[in-house]
């Protein structure tokens, strides 16, 4: 199984793979999802760090996922490994679905690109 797999799964309108650093390795949307890819992707490193800083500011450690719901959309984002996983939907009733899906993809990306 591998990344490219994830939409067999979900139904979301955005997928990316993204550096720690906000720079895409890939990059899928439906038509209709207008989104500029590398905005998307460079916010998404943003909240990552974010979401980190505040987990470490706390005394947790290894952050794993940040799931960001709008009254009509949700992002996840999904640590993998040295990348991390970020899709985008408007379809709420799928989250629960999509934080399992991401949660194994996320693992199995990270067996193979451990963080440095």
């Amino acid at each position: 199984m591998t990344y490219a797999n994830i939409p067999e799964h979900t139904e979301l309108e955005a997928l990316a793979l993204v550096t720690t650093e906000g720079l895409q390795l890939a990059f899928s949307c439906i038509p209709s999802y207008e989104v500029d890819p590398d905005l998307f992707s460079s916010l998404s490193a943003v909240v990552m760090k974010s979401g980190s800083d505040a987990i470490d500011t706390l005394g947790f450690h290894n952050m794993l996922e940040v799931v960001l719901r709008g009254e009509d959309a949700f992002i996840i984002l999904s640590a993998a490994g040295r990348f991390f996983l970020m899709g985008a939907s408007r379809k709420i009733q799928d989250l629960g679905k999509v934080v399992t899906v991401f949660r194994y993809y996320s693992s199995e990306i990270g067996k193979r690109y451990p963080p440095l």
